[in-house]
């Protein structure tokens, strides 16, 4: 059994990401997709998304044609910042599959890929087929949230570092975000340097909606994705979705500072804008133009700055469990994210046979991210509403429950 992509949903959302490059002409993305053959995982995700989104093949051009556009100016827009500074070295936080790497390759920059060990491994055949492989690894397995893993991605870089983040906010917490917050701050204390984001300025969703032919296709696609989002054990929306305001006052106290640059320029050929029914380009670029490109950086005159309860080790997980009876009961040590979460799920998986009710003594608990909530709401669909218990939470433990509304769903003590 997989649990690694069990516990990580984004893991083909990441691949429809590549295809969307293809899509746009981008010859890189083309190439990852001969070497990764990624076209059968697509097709199923299509046809699953198909099934779920009832709406005409107008609207669902629409909807394809707006979001891959967003997609393709995200990536124009890092590679024209990335050339106008200079860029050297590359840190590409959550980097999925686009195809980056060989984009840095071609043009001399130094670059190291960070996301979940499931796609980290799969990116491997790119480095071999390409030649990427240099002094370090060119991919890491790292969570966001997880400062030490940043941290030991980041280290491989000499000299100053621009830090990507391309579609990952949408999945994070207000807590997740801290804590990825407080890593990126401590990498550009120590390199120096920025982080680079259209993630905070570009309302995605509207690219999606914008030429669908009436407010009720647009419904029945935002009702669509919420389903989605639910299917993969994501439950609410991150702070991608708040209002730029709260995202920039959040940034600020965690001590960067924010720049907002052009996220489009009207002398840019982008193949999807170009190539859209003629009816729909006014809106794909009044959107372009009202969208902005995020640089943030260290505010060295912020002074204290709260400190996230961030990751010392990459991964410090320890689990003892017992069962008594029709009980699971797991007692948990450190913290549960994307790179250790794994380990939780199967210890589950391997040992529900007879278990009627699930207990996870928390009190050693350091930190649980949206990946092992996620492990936590999967115990409760295989053994029954009212089954899984977390008891001995810390206070901060209990925050991220409540926040998150988990704690709607598994009974926290």
């Amino acid at each position: 059994m997989d649990y690694k992509s069990m516990v990580n949903p984004t893991y083909y959302t990441a691949k429809s990401t590549l295809f969307m490059l293809a899509g746009a002409d981008n010859n890189d993305a083309k190439k990852m997709i001969g070497i990764l053959n990624t076209q059968n995982d697509i097709q199923r995700n299509n046809e699953a998304s198909n099934q779920t989104v009832t709406m005409s093949e107008e609207d669902k051009k629409a909807l394809m044609t707006g979001a891959s556009l967003a997609v393709e100016a995200r990536y124009a827009a890092l590679s024209r910042y990335m050339k106008a500074e200079g860029c050297k070295n590359l840190l590409d936080i959550a980097c999925g599959y686009t195809p980056r790497s060989i984009y840095c390759g071609r043009e001399g920059i130094d670059y190291v890929g960070i996301d979940v060990p499931v796609v980290v491994e799969d990116l491997q055949k790119v480095v071999k087929k390409e030649g990427l492989q240099k002094k370090h690894p060119v991919y890491a397995a790292g969570d966001a949230t997880n400062a030490a893993s940043l941290k030991h991605a980041a280290d491989m870089l000499d000299g100053e570092i621009l830090i990507s983040c391309e579609g990952l906010t949408q999945y994070l917490s207000r807590n997740e975000f801290e804590q990825f917050l407080g890593g990126i701050r401590e990498i550009l204390r120590t390199h120096g340097g920025a982080w680079v984001s259209s993630d905070m300025g570009v309302e995605y969703e509207k690219f999606a909606s914008a030429n669908m032919s009436t407010p009720d296709a647009v419904q029945l696609y935002n009702e669509a994705r919420k389903q989605t989002f639910k299917a993969s054990n994501i439950y609410g929306e991150g702070v991608a979705y708040w209002e730029a305001s709260k995202k920039q006052s959040l940034i600020e106290k965690n001590g960067l500072k924010v720049e907002k640059l052009p996220f489009y320029y009207d002398d840019e050929d982008l193949v999807l804008l170009r190539n859209s029914p003629a009816g729909w380009r006014e809106s794909y670029l009044n959107l372009l133009h009202a969208s902005t490109l995020w640089k943030m950086t260290v505010d060295t005159d912020s002074g204290s700055v709260h400190a996230s309860d961030s990751a010392e080790s990459i991964n410090n997980l320890r689990i003892d469990y017992k069962k008594e009876g029709g009980t699971l009961i797991c007692d948990v040590y450190g913290r549960i994210d994307t790179i250790s979460a794994p380990e939780l799920l199967e210890v589950l998986e391997n040992n529900y046979n007879g278990i009627t009710n699930v207990v996870i003594n928390a009190k050693k608990l350091e930190y649980i991210s949206s990946a092992g909530l996620r492990v936590l709401l999967m115990a409760v669909k295989r053994v029954g509403e009212g089954t899984v218990k977390v008891t001995n939470a810390s206070p901060s433990v209990k925050e991220i429950f409540e926040t998150t509304g988990f704690d709607q769903m598994i009974n926290v003590e």
